[in-house]
Formats: C-alpha cells, structure tokens, sequence
C-alpha cells in the first residue's frame, strides 16, 4: 500500500517503472548490464551534492548572507532582483532545485512579513526562471547537464561555449524584467543574527570543492567516495536524509528502461533517423511534455548531437509548468501560503516563461544549431 500510495502522488515515477519494466521484459537485461546501465558515478555525484547543499542550507550559511546585505529597509526592485539573482547565480553550483529550494521561500517570507505581498508572484515567478537558465550554464547545474556532460564526455571548455552565450543573454532579459517591479521603499523585519557553524560550514564547502574537481576530470570517483561518504557520515549521517531519492530513482529507471530499449531492432535506427537535425526541437517539444530530465535521458540513446540536444532540454525548461521539474518547487511554495491565487500565478509564470523562450528560440535561430 505504502509503494502504491507513493506511485500515485508522483506519475513521472509511475511511467519511469512502467517504462523501465515493459522495456526490461522485451529485453532482459543481465546483472551485469543492470550494473552497467546505473551509472553510479553520476547518481553517487548527485547525492554528494544533494547533502552537502543540504547541510550548507541548514547550517544557516545562505540566510546569512542575505541579512549582510540587507538591514532595515530597501526598495521591492532591489529585494526582488537579490531573490532572482541569487537563484541565477547559487543555481549554476547548487542545482535549480535546490536554489529554489532556498530562496523561495526565503522571499516569500520576507515579502509576507514586510506587507509586500504583490511582489511574490513576479518575484517567484522569475526566480524560477532565473534558476532554469543559470543553472544552464555549468555541468553541475541541474541534472540533465551532468547527464549529457557525463554521457558525452565532454570538457568542460567546450561545455562552457555551448551553454554561456545563452545564459548571458537570459541574464540580460532576467535584469531588464526586474524593471517592471515597483521602486517603492520596503520596510524589513529585524532579523536575529545567529553565530555560524563555521567548522562545519568549511569542511563541507571543501567537499564541495572535491565533487567539482571530479567534475573537471581531475578526481577519480573512486577516491571521491571515499572521502565524502565517511566525512558525511562523520559531520552529520542526517543529511543522507535530505537528499532527493525520487530524482535518483526517476534517473536509475530511466537509464534502465532506455537501456533495454536499445537493444530491441526495432528502437535501434528509426528514432535516430526521425531526430536527426531536428534534435534541438524534438528534445525542446518533448520536454514540455515529459519535463527535461526524462526526455534528455531518452533522447540521449538516439543522436550524438549533443549540441542542439543540451541547448533544448535547457530552454526546453521554459514553457510549461512541468517542462522543468525545479518550476513546481516554486509552484507548490506559493500555493502554501494563505493568500495564494493559484490561477494568476500560472497565468503570470507562463506569460513570463514564453517571453523569454520566444527571445532564446530567436538568438538559437540565427547563431547556433538549432
């Protein structure tokens, strides 16, 4: 009951496991191909990340910087444009996820207690957005990125010229959207500073630094697990809890299922042949259905375009409310709050999102693949 009640609240892993089990009956895979197909390097990465995040989230280190910069009062444009940047920035280190996991909240919190309640939906709305296209730019920015980086065997230079001309761009169009929020001076609410665990904070910022020289291909995973995963373990073994398992699961479902698919004749050639140059809109349009993560693992078996296929899944992210997964984090921490208006923030989310997709599909359109 328990593992039928979870499949409910969650389809995308309810079609993972049934994809991932037709698919295996069709193709039974061998122990060792199961093995193969995981890729615990990637998920082992992905947890790192999920828990030392965690612990810097929870030991009070990103709140902090926020009372640094701001006392007393300020103005709603320059509060919202703190909020949205810092999703665009923490989002390229720590993920989408986690960057709206952080500062959503935080900004709904502040905005609420200041009596500024009209600024939360522009200002989450674009917060949103700001973490889908920052977190574009790097390998660890969001999972699909690890994902592809990881598959193809990319360096991270050439990583780097795919994906910053559009974050820079999407920075730009994120800055000149902030115009639109009002100037009017907001009163904060005094905050207590509290003194920072700073041992903990700097052994766990030097894990991180280990999981990103893994990244750069100049530590072996190996050795990677097994400094992080006692030094966890010894710093706090609760943070093994805050990670995200339904991520790991959905990507070890997937890797499953699109494994076993690759071995049936029949899905061996003519997706290959259907996708090829047209990689960029097949993995854009299909991730406005399937969100992201799931169609860049899919479509990751049929085209060595890597090229169009991360510019899509990333721009792909914009668009519907579940073309990226990171976007309902934001959704659900607005309609928690007792003055949501859940209709005007899907209306406010998608007329923003489809703003800037139409701009990135107009630049991808005369400069890049696409």
């Amino acid at each position: 009951m328990f593992i039928c009640e979870k499949l409910r609240k969650n389809p995308d892993l309810s079609l993972a496991l049934a994809f991932a089990l037709a698919a295996g009956i069709m193709a039974p895979p061998s122990a060792s191909e199961i093995m193969a197909r995981l890729n615990i390097p990637l998920l082992g990465l992905l947890l790192f990340l999920m828990c030392i995040v965690a612990g810097l989230r929870l030991s009070g280190f990103f709140a902090a910087i926020f009372q640094r910069l701001f006392k007393g009062a300020a103005t709603g444009r320059s509060l919202g444009r703190f909020f949205i940047f810092s999703c665009y920035f923490s989002s390229m280190f720590i993920t989408n996820d986690v960057a709206l996991i952080i500062f959503v909240p935080l900004a709904i919190m502040i905005f609420t207690e200041a009596r500024r309640i009209r600024l939360i939906v522009p200002t989450v709305c674009w917060q949103t957005i700001a973490a889908n296209l920052g977190s574009m730019l790097t390998p660890i920015g969001n999972p699909q990125n690890l994902f592809i980086y990881t598959h193809y065997g990319l360096a991270p230079g050439e990583f780097f010229s795919i994906t910053g001309p559009i974050v820079a761009l999407s920075g730009l169009a994120i800055y000149l959207a902030t115009f639109m929020l009002p100037k009017s001076e907001v009163t904060l609410p005094p905050q207590q500073e509290e003194a920072l665990p700073w041992r903990r904070i700097i052994i766990l910022l030097l894990l991180f630094g280990l999981c990103l020289l893994h990244v750069l291909h100049l530590l072996d995973f190996n050795l990677l697990a097994a400094v992080v995963l006692p030094a966890l373990a010894l710093l706090d073994r609760h943070l093994f809890k805050k990670a995200d398992y339904k991520l790991l699961l959905l990507f070890a479902l997937l890797f499953m299922g699109v494994g076993s698919l690759s071995q049936i004749e029949f899905f061996q050639s003519w997706p290959a042949k259907l996708m090829e140059g047209h990689e960029f809109w097949v993995s854009l349009l299909l991730s406005q259905l399937l969100s992201n993560v799931p169609a860049t693992v899919l479509l990751s078996s049929y085209t060595g375009a890597y090229t169009p296929l991360l510019l899509g899944v990333n721009i792909g992210g914009l668009g519907t409310i579940i073309a990226s997964m990171a976007s309902v984090i934001s959704f659900k921490a607005y309609i928690q709050t007792r003055f949501s208006k859940p209709g005007y923030y899907l209306l406010t989310f998608t007329g923003s999102n489809l703003a800037v997709l139409l701009l990135l599909l107009l630049y991808c359109q005369f400069h890049t693949l696409a």
